[in-house]
């Protein structure tokens, strides 16, 4: 395996971002995929219905060519494999595999793993790697530990596309029948499709399935194939091998590959210096009340236990003054009999008493549930445990509650949209500055400032007539410092959907220039001026 040849990014991708992948190699060499796919399907479809209809059962022939589809996925297989490393294959290549590769790794997959809802991922373990027995069992576990859920759901997903696209076909032919003579085709073909079809009616159902077949088989083999590319690019580190090899052509300078030789011989020159083991000792088990449980010592195993005990404390006094040299110093005995009182009598003690209720008499625990509780306790008790068992539901029932009651203030999009104009109930005088104002002819003064080069002025009257255009449309002001978005939102309740998508792109074009430092070309400023002058139209 080549993975220089890799025609593709290799990167970390979620399951649903290899099914991507996969459809997109599929689209890149879809014409090798369906020239050979129509090439091998076909005559074999042909085959099928000729034998069907002379036995009187073309039905037979639709069910055959439909339990042959795993023989079939072995051709977008076998293109997308070796396209993604970079080798395409011709259309005589794919032919010749399909004839040359023999039916062995696909018969299990006729047979008995005819219904596995995982065959787009698993059928490049028996096609492309070989994998046999209890090989086969391990590599089909560890793939499928991540992509299990994708590859149900995408089998879920190829079923419903065949049978959506095989109804969409059936129902384009009735778009060809003229209005008042729908119902009656409708119903005759109703009666020649499903009731009582005829040989004739039994074979164009069948090539309707192929051609449903035919458009979503090769995508939905491409998308297991890119599950089972991510998946092994996840597990044996395809990205990482690929770096080291870089690395490795960057770094097989002689020059450079001498110098690391040498810092690496310099490195491991100087030995370095032993840590001597230490062991900890574990603590003896202690009972409720906190003292040890150890067996007491003999006097000659206590004198013993405090020789070994000296030489460890001995021992890791030296080995610290080896490490810390002339900045060791030692803590004192006050200082380590403290740090024993600590973890034996205070916080860090490592033992704790835990004190626990019990009934003196267990046998009486029944009987503290009394069975002549008045009606009104019951229902108290029912109520609580009611609350208790579901108040999470009751918690979500009023915070949707609250959410829809205030949802004009907290989803302001969603009001700005919907919410019919309005005029205020009184208007305020103020005294305020006066803006500059518009010229009268905007096309004019917008082409003035673009040819004496100032662009964006240009762009930003535009923007600006715009706005007061909208607002006049409107018959509603504003608000104050009103940005973009909010005019785009208040721009949707125009009825006039022209202005809509213009105002939409002078807003797009002046925020490229403003935020991107992206101008629009001439023809495109010359376009947006020769839309201006067309008749707005506001909600009634």
């Amino acid at each position: 395996m080549q993975l220089e040849g890799l025609t593709i990014a290799l990167r970390a991708r979620t399951p649903w971002e290899a099914v991507d992948l996969g459809i997109a190699l599929v689209r890149a060499h879809a014409a090798r995929i369906w020239a050979a796919w129509i090439l091998v399907t076909l005559p074999v479809f042909a085959l099928l219905n000729t034998l069907g209809y002379l036995i009187g059962l073309p039905w037979l022939a639709g069910l055959a060519l439909w339990w042959l589809k795993p023989a079939f996925d072995r051709i977008p297989l076998y293109v997308i494999s070796r396209a993604v490393f970079g080798a395409v294959p011709s259309l005589r290549e794919s032919l010749v595999a399909q004839r040359t590769s023999g039916l062995g790794p696909i018969t299990p997959w006729l047979l008995w793993r005819r219904f596995h809802p995982g065959r787009a991922m698993l059928l490049p373990v028996d096609l492309l790697e070989g994998a046999a027995g209890a090989q086969r069992k391990v590599r089909v576990r560890v793939l499928g530990q991540a992509n299990a859920s994708p590859n149900v759901l995408l089998t879920l997903l190829g079923v419903n596309l065949e049978i959506m696209l095989y109804i969409s076909i059936v129902l384009l032919g009735l778009m060809f029948v003229p209005v008042e003579f729908l119902s009656d085709s409708a119903k005759a073909v109703w009666r020649v499709v499903f009731e009582n079809p005829p040989l004739w009616a039994q074979v164009v159902a069948n090539l309707i399935g192929w051609i449903a077949l035919t458009i979503v088989e090769p995508f939905y083999i491409g998308a297991g194939f890119g599950l089972y590319l991510n998946r092994r690019m996840q597990l044996e580190g395809w990205d990482i091998e690929l770096a080291f090899r870089r690395l490795a052509a960057r770094l097989s300078q002689p020059l450079l590959a001498a110098a690391l030789l040498f810092v690496a011989l310099t490195a491991f020159s100087a030995p370095l210096p032993a840590e001597e083991p230490t062991t900890t000792a574990t603590p003896a088990p202690t009972d409720a009340s906190g003292e040890s449980k150890a067996e007491p010592k003999s006097g000659d195993d206590a004198a013993e236990h405090g020789d070994k005990k000296d030489a460890k404390e001995k021992q890791l006094k030296t080995t610290l003054e080896k490490m810390f040299a002339g900045s060791y110093r030692d803590d004192g005995a006050a200082f380590q009999a403290a740090v024993k009182k600590t973890y034996s009598e205070g916080d860090l003690k490592a033992t704790a008493r835990q004190f626990v209720w019990k009934r003196r008499n267990p046998l009486d625990e029944d009987k503290s549930r009394n069975p002549d509780a008045p009606p009104w306790a019951r229902s108290i008790g029912n109520l609580l445990g009611f609350i208790a068992e579901y108040g999470l539901w009751i918690l979500i029932v009023i915070a949707l509650v609250i959410i829809v009651a205030n949802r004009h203030r907290w989803l302001p999009w969603i009001s700005d949209r919907y919410a019919p104009p309005r005029l205020p109930d009184r208007i305020d005088v103020h005294d305020v500055v006066a803006a500059e104002s518009l010229p009268e002819d905007i096309p004019t003064a917008v082409r003035a400032l673009w040819q004496r080069g100032q662009l964006r002025a240009a762009l930003a009257l535009l923007y600006r007539a715009g706005v007061e255009r909208l607002a006049t449309s409107l018959g509603t002001p504003l608000p104050a410092g009103a940005t973009e978005s909010e005019c785009l939102r208040r721009a949707r309740r125009l009825t006039d959907t022209e202005y809509a998508a213009l105002f939409a792109r002078i807003v797009r074009n002046w925020q490229e220039a403003a935020y991107a430092q992206r101008l629009p070309t001439v023809g495109e400023v010359e376009a947006l001026l020769a839309a201006w002058n067309a008749p707005v139209q506001a909600l009634p």
